[in-house]
C-alpha cells in the first residue's frame, strides 16, 4: 500500500510541464485541456483528455509521466503506478523535475514484491535524490532488495506448512494474536467486524484452523476502539490499547484489567509513567506480569514509533518507561514487541530495517547490545507483518496486513508449526487449597533460584479454582514460597526435576494455635548448627510473616536425624533452633513473640528421621 503522506511530502512540486518539441501538436493540446479541467476541479474531463493524449502518443514516456501526476493530483494512487512503470519501461532517464517519482516507483514495486524491477528506479533515485528521508529509506530498500532475492533463492519453502485461521465469515480483519498458558488453546485477538471499522478484543478457542467458539471480551470493550491486547501467561492480567477514552492522556493509552471470579474488572489507565499525550499501543506483558514493552510515538524518541519498556517496582507500581535505544529503534517504525516465554528473545516488527518489504519481523537477544536479525521466510513477506506470538509448543502465530487500495487494509492471522524448544523452560502448575476444608485459595506463589537467591517468577493462584501455572527457566534447584492472608506461609525446596513439566500442589494451614509448618529452606552443614547462606531467604520470610501478623507468637522447633546419641541430638537440635531464633532477633522480632526448643531425633509425618526446623503457632 502506498504511504500517501510520503507521496505528499516528496512530489508536491511536480506539475504539468513538458517540452512542446517532444510532443505532437494534438497531444500538447490534449494535455492543456486536461490541465484546465484539473484546475477547474473537473476530474473526469481531466482524465478523459489525458487518456486521449496517451492514445495519441502511447510510446512517449513523458505523456505517461504526466498521466501519473494527474492520478496523483486526484489521489488515485493505484492508477498512478502503472503509468510510472510504463514511463520507466519506455525511457528510464527522466528529467530532474520527475526525479522523486523514481523513489515512489521503486518503493512501491519493492513493497509489492517486484524486487528485480524495483532495483532500477531506486538506483536512479540514489544518484540524484535530495529528500533526506527518501534517501535514507532508499538505502534500506536497496539493501533489502539484495536480501530478499537471496532469501528467495536460498529458502526451501516446501519444508513449511503455513496455514490461515479461517475468520472471514465473522470478521473483516483479525490481528494481534496472543495465547495464554491456561487454558492453553485460548487465543485473544483484535478484530474488525464485517460491517464496522471499530476494533474490539475477542477471545476464541481454536480447532485447527477454525474458531471453535468466539466471544467478545466484556468490560474491556467500549463504544470506542480497543485492541492489541497482551495477557499474562496465567490468563488473569490483560494490558490493552484503548483509544479516545474519557480521562485518557493521549489519542491511545494503555489500560490494565484483572480477571477475578472469571470476570474481567473495569479497565484502569496505567498512568503517566506509561502514557503520554501522544500514542501508546501494542503492549507485551511478560509471563510473570512484571515487564511491559510497548510502542509509542512520544516526543524525544529515535524514530517515528519506538519501543519502550517498564518494570514494576517493589510495591507493584510501574516505573517510568524507558526507550529501548538505537540498537532496537530506527528512524522509522518499531511496533508489536513480543518476548518469548523463556524471556531470552525479543521479537518485533519494523519497517526501518533490511527486509522483505514493508514491516518485517526481527529478533534479538533480550538485554543485549546485539543487532536485531530478520527472521526471514516464511513468516516475512513483501506484505506487512504486524504482530507475532510464539506458543509454548513452538508454533508461531502472526498477523499479516494484505496489500489493498482500501484506507484500512484487511489483516489475517497465519500460523506455522515449528519444532518446540522446551528444554530451557519448565512449566510448573498445581493448586493451592485450605489444608482442612480443601477449599481453593487465592495465594501468592514466589519461585526463587536456590543457588543465586534471585526471584524467577511470582504468580497468583485463582481465587475460584485455586489453580496456577507459571513458566520458569529449567534449572536444578528451586525454593517455593506460598502465602495467603490468614494462613501460615509454606516453603518448599524442589530439585532434580525430570522433563519440562512439574505439578506442585500446596495445602495451607490456617493461623491457629498448635498448627505448624516445616521450614524446608533452612540449611545446616552436617553436624553443625551454623546457618547456610541459602537460609537467608527463609529467615526473611518468617520475619515478614510475623510482621504481617502482629498478634502471632511462634515456637521454633529443631530436629535431627537419628545419627548420634540422644543427648547429642537434643543439644544439636536446640542449637539449630536457637540459630534461627537469633537471626529473627536481628530482624527486630520481639523476644516476647519467640521461643525455641530442641527435640532431637523424632520421626516426622512420613516416618523418617530428618534434620529440620519447624515453627508452631503458640
Amino acid at each position: 500500500m502506498i504511504k500517501k503522506s510520503l507521496l505528499l511530502l516528496t512530489i508536491v512540486f511536480i506539475g504539468f510541464s513538458v517540452n512542446a518539441q517532444d510532443l505532437k501538436r494534438k497531444t500538447e493540446k490534449l494535455l492543456e485541456k486536461s490541465q484546465n479541467a484539473l484546475n477547474s476541479r473537473n476530474w473526469n474531463s481531466a482524465i478523459q483528455y489525458m487518456n486521449e493524449a496517451v492514445s495519441n502518443e502511447p510510446d512517449n514516456f513523458q505523456v505517461h509521466l504526466e498521466k501519473a501526476y494527474l492520478y496523483y493530483s486526484v489521489r488515485d494512487f493505484p492508477k498512478m503506478l502503472p503509468s510510472l512503470k510504463k514511463a520507466y519501461q519506455l525511457n528510464p532517464d527522466w528529467k530532474a523535475k520527475y526525479h522523486e517519482f523514481y523513489f515512489v516507483l521503486g518503493k512501491e514495486s519493492f513493497e509489492n514484491g517486484n524486487y528485480e524491477f524495483a532495483q532500477g528506479p531506486i538506483d536512479k533515485y540514489l544518484e540524484k535524490g535530495y529528500n533526506e528521508q527518501s534517501l535514507q529509506l532508499s538505502e534500506v530498500i536497496s539493501k533489502s532488495i539484495e536480501f530478499a532475492l537471496d532469501a528467495l533463492a536460498d529458502s526451501d519453502l516446501s519444508a513449511y506448512k503455513v496455514q490461515k485461521i479461517e475468520s472471514q465469515q465473522i470478521f473483516r480483519s483479525v490481528y494481534f494474536p496472543f495465547f495464554t498458558l491456561y487454558p492453553e488453546d485460548d487465543m485473544y485477538f483484535t478484530a474488525q467486524r464485517l460491517r464496522s471499522l471499530e476494533e474490539g478484543i475477542y477471545r476464541a478457542e481454536l480447532d485447527g484452523t477454525k474458531f471453535k467458539r468466539v466471544e467478545e471480551v466484556p468490560t474491556v470493550n467500549s463504544k470506542e476502539s480497543e485492541g492489541a491486547a497482551a495477557v499474562s501467561a496465567d490468563g488473569r492480567v490483560m494490558v490493552f490499547t484503548g483509544c479516545n477514552r474519557r480521562g485518557g492522556y493521549g489519542s491511545c493509552d494503555l489500560y490494565i484489567s484483572y480477571k477475578k471470579n472469571n470476570k474481567w474488572t473495569a479497565p484502569e489507565n496505567l498512568g503517566s509513567n506509561i502514557n503520554t499525550r501522544n500514542w501508546e499501543s501494542q503492549p507485551y506483558l511478560s509471563s510473570d506480569g512484571r515487564l511491559l514493552i510497548f510502542s509509542s510515538n512520544r516526543a524525544g524518541g529515535i524514530g517515528k514509533r519506538d519501543l519502550y519498556y517498564s518494570t514494576k517496582d517493589i510495591d507493584g507500581k510501574w516505573k517510568p518507561a524507558k526507550n529501548l535505544g538505537s540498537t532496537i529503534n530506527t528512524f522509522a517504525d518499531e511496533i508489536s514487541p513480543f518476548l518469548d516465554l523463556s524471556g531470552d528473545t525479543l521479537y518485533f516488527s519494523s519497517n526501518g530495517r533490511i527486509g522483505m518489504g514493508g514491516f518485517d519481523f526481527f529478533k534479538v537477544a533480550w538485554n543485549s547490545q546485539d543487532s536485531p536479525g530478520n527472521i526471514g521466510l516464511p513468516m516475512n513477506s513483501f506484505q506487512d507483518e504486524t504482530s507475532f506470538h510464539k506458543k509454548l509448543d513452538g508454533s508461531i502465530y502472526w498477523a499479516r496486513e494484505l496489500k489493498s487500495d482500501e484506507k484500512y487494509p484487511p489483516s489475517e492471522i497465519l500460523f506455522i508449526n515449528k519444532e518446540a524448544a522446551l528444554d530451557s523452560l519448565l512449566l510448573v502448575y498445581g493448586t493451592v487449597k485450605d489444608a482442612s476444608s480443601n477449599n481453593p485459595l487465592e495465594a501468592s506463589i514466589q519461585i526463587f533460584d536456590l543457588e543465586t537467591d534471585s526471584l524467577l517468577r511470582e504468580t497468583f493462584s485463582d481465587a475460584v479454582t485455586g489453580s496456577y501455572k507459571v513458566l520458569i527457566p529449567n534449572k536444578s534447584d528451586y525454593s517455593f514460597y506460598v502465602e495467603s492472608t490468614g494462613y501460615l506461609f509454606r516453603s518448599l525446596k524442589v530439585n532434580d526435576i525430570d522433563g519440562v513439566q512439574h505439578e506442585q500442589d500446596f495445602n495451607l494451614e490456617a493461623i491457629e494455635a498448635g498448627k505448624s509448618i516445616s521450614l524446608n529452606n533452612i540449611y545446616f552443614d552436617f553436624d553443625s548448627y551454623e546457618l547456610d547462606e541459602k537460609s537467608k531467604r527463609e529467615i526473611e520470610k518468617i520475619a515478614e510473616f510475623l510482621k504481617n501478623n502482629p498478634n502471632v507468637k511462634i515456637e521454633i522447633a529443631g530436629f535431627t536425624d537419628d545419627v548420634g546419641s540422644k543427648t547429642y541430638n537434643m543439644n544439636l537440635s536446640e542449637s539449630r533452633a536457637k540459630a534461627v531464633y537469633q537471626e529473627l532477633l536481628k530482624k527486630s522480632v520481639s523476644t516476647e513473640r519467640l521461643k525455641y526448643n530442641g527435640y532431637g531425633a523424632q520421626p516426622q509425618n512420613d516416618g523418617v528421621f530428618k534434620k529440620l526446623v519447624k515453627i508452631k503457632i503458640i
